[in-house]
């Protein structure tokens, strides 16, 4: 999260900075820097719940937040409680909220920031302010210095840091409970269409469709290997796979996919839509079954971070990850 690729000027500054830091935490304690960066922002300058900054990424986040229950109130939900109530569709809603909630908090809580430090004196002129300490990192994209500062996420808009960390991990592990529970619900629907008495899912032995579902399920697969390929996922897809059990929730993914792709030509599933016979069901379970496995392998790498003692950066260091440059800056590059 909020490790999407930046541009290359920005990668190279970020670079540069970096080897900076790393240069003066490994110099003595004498020779380390003491000044602040000039026009870094500080504790006093924000409200209690000011922390947060709302951009496009955090914007299009609740959109999505508020897309996953909609889609289940308005197409999965009715049919279920023609069989079970509404006890599912209030459970639903009460992880819903408690997502939510963790969302408000971590997007708008105090990670760490400074307090505003003493002037810092040279000649007896003030320079700026003085370097808060070691505790404190200093974050390029929010511009302030944070405790424990971890990484900056766009998605919630906020820094991470040791005020809001829990919060955090408390958010990926409610969403990810949240899209796990709307997965089982949407697997219960299509079961409940199919289970006996009365199946109202069969096989349908046409020969021409279940070679165009071959055919489609190719190109599905193909469309996924060129988007894998793609500038805008060669940053981000290799990160993703290094979170715990990627490699088993991309197999898993792969298996729901081509089930999607390949029952709505060999069955008879579109017969009789009625409110219990949904088949939009089936086609929300990918949706949902993505940001379970996505979310809980996320939420189990920052628990691992948190009991090894690792900040995020650390750990990709440790792991040889950089950001890989787009293909056109640096072909740029090669001309110049």
């Amino acid at each position: 999260l909020g490790l999407l690729p930046s541009s290359p000027m920005l990668e190279e500054e970020e670079e540069k900075v970096e080897e900076k830091a790393a240069d003066q935490s490994e110099a003595p304690v004498a020779s380390r820097a003491v000044e602040a960066v000039a026009g870094s922002h500080w504790n006093d300058e924000y409200g209690p719940l000011g922390y947060g900054s709302f951009n496009c990424v955090c914007c299009n986040a609740w959109l999505l937040l508020l897309l996953l229950p909609t889609l289940f109130l308005l197409l999965v939900a009715p049919g279920l409680e023609l069989e079970h109530g509404v006890t599912l569709t209030r459970a639903a809603l009460a992880l819903f909220g408690l997502s939510a909630l963790f969302f408000c908090l971590v997007s708008s809580t105090n990670p760490g920031v400074a307090p505003r430090t003493a002037p810092y004196i040279v000649g007896g002129r003030e320079q700026g302010f003085e370097h808060p300490g070691e505790a404190y990192s200093y974050c390029q994209d929010s511009n302030r210095y944070v405790r424990g500062f971890d990484h900056s996420c766009d998605f919630v808009g906020n820094d991470i840091g040791d005020g809001n960390m829990h919060y955090f991990v408390g958010f990926l592990l409610s969403l990810a409970s949240f899209a796990t529970f709307l997965t089982a619900c949407c697997v219960l629907s299509v079961y409940e269409m199919a289970a006996p008495p009365g199946p109202t899912l069969a096989l349908e032995h046409d020969p021409l469709k279940m070679t165009i579902a071959l055919l489609l399920l190719v190109l599905v697969f193909f469309c996924f290997r060129g988007c894998a390929r793609s500038e805008a996922c060669e940053g981000v897809l290799p990160l993703i796979m290094l979170m715990p059990g990627a490699v088993a929730g991309a197999w898993l993914l792969a298996l729901v996919t081509a089930t999607l792709v390949v029952m709505p030509l060999v069955t008879d599933m579109w017969a009789d839509v009625r409110p219990s016979h949904n088949p939009a069901a089936l086609f929300l379970i990918l949706p949902y079954l993505a940001f379970a496995v996505l979310f809980f392998g996320m939420a189990a790498h920052w628990v691992h971070l948190l009991c090894a003692g690792l900040s995020q950066k650390l750990w990709l260091r440790s792991r040889g990850y950089r950001r890989q440059r787009n293909r056109a800056s640096q072909s740029g590059d090669a001309l110049v």
